[in-house]
């Protein structure tokens, strides 16, 4: 699995060619090339680029053999911006029948719908190209196929619903918008009865993050296990990076060594599967009071393509909003990777960590991040999975 041959990138057509660790390449739009040069060390193509008005440095890791995700640093730019790239079907399309994600695997193409959870697309590359699909659904069945343009971000062919006559079907790449990120906040319903005090950590993270005119702030409520998942796997369809926030009602007290829910009250196994296609997602943040306390819990995260934050402390929801301001203020406004964040979370707000602060009215937090970046640290005594990498921050 490596980098060279062409791809469809966020910045225009690219080509790359690689010899053992070396990469170097061209890419732009409208016949422009621009270059780029770079080594290969870990699965990671670290490079600099030069355009005619400004040069840089950044780096690439594939997903998949026909997907990346990257950044880059502009030189005199403080904040790195992401840079994505894609060949052949993979990725999101925005065609006549919806917002559909297509992931490759091998001579085979199966993909889903935004519109529909319950669509499933399987289809077959045919030679010179073509994909000859079939998508099943409750309320859609029917088959067709797709033509990829020759620069890769254009589709064009036809489709037909069972019991219907052949219709044209176009769709183009669906581009992440530059520089945006999303912060998508999914809560659960706090308030039992009318006598209960109004208050949501959506809304007050709403407030805080919607003066940044880079970021988009969703705040959704789920009731139950179908809910959350429906709006977890919107994820999948989001082009731009994203952080994702989940606001369980959490546990204060005793009870968290066999948790597996992250404070949820879903399985966090179920959560993880249906956000592993969702390329995008930056962070994952478990909001909920020994969020991480369980070994199993911390286990269900092993394999995940982002990082995992959250709690393995008993707190309280205003200590967690604290610390989760600062948190993700330094992601979202200073541009701080999540783990270069976690690392500075407790030395900012001491509670956070997992000393116990002379008196101080909050308990340790003991926040931790798991997951790809994080590096080995003190675990906790309610968590110690051995195979995987954690951070215990202090």
């Amino acid at each position: 699995m490596g980098f060279d041959g062409q791809w469809a990138t966020s910045f225009g057509q690219m080509t790359l060619r690689q010899d053992g660790e070396r990469v170097s390449g061209t890419y732009g739009r409208g016949g422009i090339e621009n270059t780029l040069d770079g080594t290969v060390e870990a699965g990671q193509l670290t490079f600099r680029y030069e355009e005619a008005n400004e040069r840089g440095t950044g780096w690439f890791r594939l997903r998949r053999p026909s997907s990346f995700a990257g950044e880059y640093l502009a030189e005199g730019n403080p904040r790195t911006l992401p840079w994505q790239g894609w060949r052949g079907y993979d990725g999101l399309w925005d065609t006549s029948l919806g917002r559909l994600r297509l992931v490759p695997d091998g001579g085979r193409v199966w993909g889903s719908s935004e519109l529909d959870v319950l669509v499933r697309l399987e289809g077959d590359l045919e030679p010179g190209g073509r994909l000859a699909f079939r998508m099943d659904g409750p309320a859609l069945k029917g088959g067709g196929y797709f033509d990829l343009d020759a620069t890769g971000y254009l589709l064009d062919g036809e489709w037909s619903e069972d019991g219907h006559a052949a219709a044209t079907i176009r769709g183009q790449r669906a581009m992440p918008r530059p520089g945006l990120t999303w912060l998508v906040v999914l809560e659960a319903h706090r308030q039992r009865v009318l006598d209960d005090n109004e208050f949501t950590l959506g809304r007050t993270l709403h407030e805080m993050f919607s003066r940044l005119r880079w970021t988009q702030v969703r705040h959704r409520f789920f009731s139950d296990e179908a809910s959350l998942l429906r709006w977890c796997r919107q994820l999948v369809y989001l082009p731009e990076p994203s952080v994702l926030v989940v606001s369980g009602h959490g546990e204060t007290q005793g009870g968290t060594r066999d948790r597996t829910d992250g404070g949820t009250g879903i399985a966090l196994a179920s959560m993880m599967d249906s956000l592993r296609l969702a390329d995008g997602l930056k962070l994952l943040h478990l909001a909920s009071a020994a969020s991480l306390a369980a070994q199993e819990a911390v286990r269900a995260l092993q394999g995940a393509p982002f990082p995992v934050s959250g709690y393995t402390g008993s707190v309280d929801w205003a200590q967690c909003a604290l610390a989760e301001l600062v948190f993700l203020d330094m992601i979202l406004d200073k541009g701080l990777a999540p783990e270069r964040a976690a690392e500075q979370l407790p030395r900012l707000v001491r509670f956070a960590g997992a000393e116990s602060l002379p008196g101080s009215p909050y308990r340790p937090a003991g926040f931790a991040l798991v997951g790809p970046g994080a590096q080995p640290g003190e675990a906790a005594s309610a968590t110690q999975p051995a195979p995987l990498s954690r951070s215990k921050l202090h």
